[in-house]
């Protein structure tokens, strides 16, 4: 990206000045007559746009490549087709936009706001959307591949087949969260809180969770192989079917947690704490799995090996 941009004053777009159809658009959107931005198969690439207010504006084909559009407002706008590989995108507004195949790789999306927007088919692939707001966002088939989502909140969100694969959601917030078919491989989940969340048949392969909030949230036939998972809150959840085969779940708790059919062979359970004999029984273990009280598996009723060890 480079230091100096376009100014507006100085680019057109399918033969008409960008100043004329953004002063038209405000008319509009002041309902002082004027004219509705309906803009299609143009480029704005490498433009200084911080602060365009594009708000209920329809986009069709266009290139914002490389400009600068923090602070820009596009709420309750359509962008279909558009291209914002490297832009600047700092507090820039998507709040109830309605967003397809659009392209957002590489990205500086900081503290932006994408609540209640409908995106589908997007790719954010090595964006910085660290602090971005995006409760009640509807998305599907969403790339966030090695994303920085640091902080951000998907509170009350629904997620469908998105890919979060290395993506850092540390600190994030997914309360009430309804996740579907999603990939979280690798992908760094430390402090977040999933509480409430219902994250059924999702794929969180070698992901980091130390100290996660997952109580009350449905787990179950997710996947959590060679996860790690020490000091994670597992209070009334539903891990039913769900597979945590080698995860490192040291010192967390599963008071009333469902685990009927969970897979925890090779698991390491030491020190997890809320464990009854009677939800063990229901789960499956190995001689390769460490049991809460420190001992080899596979559990075995009255051996106390659900009762974790003192220090």
């Amino acid at each position: 990206m480079q230091n100096k941009k376009i100014p507006i004053a100085k680019v057109s777009i399918q033969g008409r000045s960008l100043r004329e159809i953004l002063n038209l658009h405000a008319a509009w959107l002041n309902d002082e007559g004027g004219e509705r931005a309906c803009l299609r198969s143009g480029s704005l690439s490498d433009v200084d746009l911080q602060n365009v207010d594009l708000r209920n504006a329809v986009l069709t084909g266009i290139s914002f490549l490389d400009s600068n559009l923090s602070q820009a407002d596009f709420g309750g706008a359509e962008l279909i087709h558009c291209d914002f590989r490297n832009a600047v995108l700092v507090r820039t507004d998507f709040t109830r936009a309605n967003l397809s195949e659009v392209n957002f790789q590489r990205c500086l999306f900081a503290e932006s706001n994408l609540s209640e927007a409908k995106m589908h088919n997007l790719i954010f692939r090595d964006a910085n959307m660290r602090d971005c707001r995006l409760y009640e966002v509807k998305m599907q088939s969403c790339d966030f591949t090695n994303v920085n989502l640091h902080s951000a909140y998907f509170n009350h969100a629904v997620i469908s087949e998105c890919c979060f694969t290395e993506a850092n959601l540390e600190n994030c917030s997914f309360l009430r969260t309804r996740l579907y078919s999603s990939r979280f491989i690798a992908a760094k989940l430390v402090n977040a809180n999933l509480r409430s969340s219902h994250a059924a048949d999702c794929d969180f392969r070698g992901a980091e969770l130390n100290s996660a909030k997952l109580n009350l949230a449905d787990l179950s036939q997710s996947t959590f192989c060679r996860a790690a998972m020490t000091n994670c809150d597992f209070r009334e959840s539903n891990l039913s079917a769900a597979d945590f085969s080698g995860a490192v779940m040291l010192n967390s708790v599963f008071r009333e947690a469902n685990i009927m059919a969970t897979d925890f062979r090779g698991s390491v359970l030491e020190g997890a704490r809320g464990f009854t004999g009677r939800q063990l029984q229901q789960s499956l273990t190995s001689f390769s799995t460490v049991l809460p009280s420190g001992t080899r598996g596979p559990f075995i009723q009255g051996k106390n090996a659900e009762i974790p060890i003192s220090r």
